[in-house]
């Protein structure tokens, strides 16, 4: 019996693909560190600060072009949330809720940079109305629980944690819950949670 020429190709193909995955095991394989990063520069990504003037710039572009699209004045909060700029998300999400007072993750997100800016109550209220809009809103009820934790009401925190597990478990939201509220039954366990969607 005698091969093609196309099955010859075909088996030079597959031994390029297997060289090819097996080329970067063989490669770090020489390395007995445990350090997974070791031997790569990290230290220029640490030290640079983040640049987000593309992010915004292309925001403020879609708002110039539709001043109520709700979705871009939400994102451009998210990317000043991220840079550190808690009025001017507070600002768009502000935006957005007076566009759109039917929708709960605008008042997840505007309690978030209400309580970034140390407004408490004023954060509360707010989720508390996007909590009545969607009373199933984990996300909300993640954040209203963190801010009972973070001033010192940890049984009202627990509970709100245990309603956003308890709505679906198997969401990240519910994961995050029950991080949560692990770590504040056991505060040793602290150092592995994980951050707030």
């Amino acid at each position: 019996m005698k091969f093609k020429s196309y099955y010859w190709a075909i088996i030079a193909a597959a031994v390029v693909v297997l060289l090819a995955l097996a080329l970067p095991i063989f490669i770090f394989r020489g390395n007995d560190s445990s350090d997974p990063h070791a031997g790569v520069d990290t230290t220029a990504r640490q030290s640079e600060p983040v640049d987000y003037t593309p992010q915004i710039e292309a925001f403020q572009d879609l708002i110039k072009a539709n001043p109520s699209d709700t979705a871009a004045l939400a994102g451009l909060g998210d990317v000043y949330m991220q840079s550190g700029r808690y009025a001017d998300a507070n600002d768009m999400y502000l935006k957005a809720v007076a566009i759109n007072p039917n929708d709960s993750i605008f008042y997840a997100r505007l309690g978030d940079s209400e309580f970034a800016l140390g407004m408490v109550d004023v954060a509360l209220r707010d989720l508390q109305k996007g909590l009545a809009i969607n009373p199933k809103d984990q996300e909300i009820l993640l954040y209203i629980g963190s801010i009972y934790a973070q001033t010192g009401k940890p049984d009202d925190a627990k509970k709100n944690w245990q309603q956003a597990y308890d709505i679906d478990p198997s969401t990240r939201y519910a994961h995050v819950a029950k991080q949560l509220i692990s770590e504040q039954d056991n505060p040793s366990s602290a150092g592995n949670a994980p951050a707030l969607p």
